[in-house]
């Protein structure tokens, strides 16, 4: 493809085996996991495919121009997934938190506890902990990450984790939170 406006030749093959694996390696170390990685990678390339004739050799490399326009895409795809997997938490977190109530008195409600009781029990006991301490005893994600000694992307990690294996095992038990 050519850009005669600016008198430069687009070499998409070249500019792909030129980049794929600085942007890769990027990515990566910023803490995306490999299929994230491919997936922003991917849509680095497409993106600088459509807006190719926006980059300016004066302002800076082509590498740290495409590696600018993978970070944005990775933190762009990072907000997504946290605001889905907050949107999962919160509604997980009012779920658990309706139920774990003192003054369960009816016996539905003392069923249900249990079963709660007993499907956070069968949790590995990372998580376990983390949704004790999290919903239990209402330490922030901070806190919780300090007491286990782990880091707070752990906590939300397992958190959303545990949190989605506990709905599947209390809706396969017809735990009634229509949800």
């Amino acid at each position: 493809m050519n850009d005669i406006s600016k008198g430069r030749v687009f070499d998409f093959d070249g500019l792909y085996s030129r980049n794929y694996e600085k942007i890769f390696r990027f990515l990566r170390g910023k803490g995306a996991s490999e299929e994230e990685a491919e997936e922003v990678c991917q849509e680095t390339f497409i993106k600088v495919l459509h807006h190719w004739e926006n980059f300016d050799s004066s302002k800076g490399s082509e590498s740290s121009w495409m590696i600018t326009i993978a970070k944005n895409q990775f933190y762009d795809l990072m907000r997504k997934k946290n605001s889905a997997q907050k949107r999962e938490i919160e509604n997980s977190q009012n779920i658990i938190e309706s139920i774990v109530q003192d003054d369960k008195e009816d016996e539905d409600e003392k069923f249900r506890l249990d079963l709660l009781k007993e499907s956070v029990e069968s949790l590995p006991s990372l998580e376990k902990n983390i949704i004790q301490l999290r919903y239990i005893k209402k330490h922030t994600i901070k806190e919780t990450a300090e007491l286990l000694g782990i880091s707070v992307r752990t906590v939300n990690r397992k958190t959303y984790a545990s949190l989605t294996v506990l709905r599947m095992r209390l809706q396969k038990s017809d735990f009634g939170f229509g949800i």
